[in-house]
C-alpha cells in the first residue's frame, strides 16, 4: 500500500552549522579588530598598498556585545556621494564568541536586514562575510588600538596596513 508522507525539512543541521559559521565570523574579526573586547574603539580605516580601503565604525558597544559597521566606501560621479559596498552591520557577542550580521548590502541587491525565521538569508549574509574578513585577513588588513584603548594607531600594526585615525 502506499502512503505518501510530507517531507519535513531538516533545519537544526543547518541552523548548527550557521552557528558555527558564526564562531568563525567572530574569530576573524578578532583577527582583524585585536582590541575589539577590550574598550571603547573609534572608527578608523585600514589601508593596504593596492587594496581599497576599509572603514568601521562602531556604533555600540557594551560588556558583552559590539555592534560595528564594516564597509568599502565609494565615492561616485560628481556628485561625490558616497557608495557602501559591501555594507554590514555586525552583531558581536563577546561572551558567546559569535559574530552575526544584523543586515547588509551586497553588490547590485537591495540593503537584506536579517530576519530571525529565515535562515536562508543569513547563511547568504554571514556567509559572505566570511570570505570577506577572509580575503581582508589574506590581504594584511587589521585595525589597531592605541596604549590608551579610545584611539587607533598610525602604521604600528604586524602586517603591511596602514591605519588611520577618523576624527568626528
Amino acid at each position: 500500500m502506499y502512503c505518501p508522507t510530507r517531507q519535513k525539512y531538516k533545519t537544526s543541521d543547518r541552523f548548527g552549522n550557521l552557528m558555527e559559521l558564526y564562531e568563525k565570523n567572530y574569530m576573524q574579526l578578532r583577527l582583524l579588530i585585536p582590541g575589539l573586547k577590550n574598550g571603547p574603539l573609534s572608527p578608523g580605516i585600514s589601508e593596504v598598498p593596492g587594496c581599497l580601503p576599509v572603514h568601521l565604525n562602531i556604533t555600540e558597544q557594551s560588556r558583552y556585545t559590539s555592534t560595528l559597521h564594516l564597509t568599502y566606501r565609494f565615492t561616485e560621479g560628481s556628485n561625490n556621494r558616497d557608495r557602501l559596498e559591501p555594507d554590514f552591520s555586525i552583531r558581536v557577542y563577546h561572551d558567546a564568541r559569535t559574530a552575526e550580521v544584523v543586515s547588509g548590502l551586497l553588490h547590485g541587491e537591495q540593503h537584506v536586514q536579517r530576519t530571525t525565521r529565515n535562515l536562508e538569508n543569513s547563511w547568504r549574509l554571514n556567509r559572505f562575510l566570511f570570505k570577506w574578513l577572509s580575503y581582508l585577513l589574506r590581504r594584511g588588513h587589521r585595525f589597531e588600538l592605541s596604549s590608551e584603548g579610545t584611539a587607533w594607531t598610525e602604521g604600528q600594526s604586524a602586517g603591511p596596513a596602514t591605519v588611520v585615525t577618523i576624527e568626528k
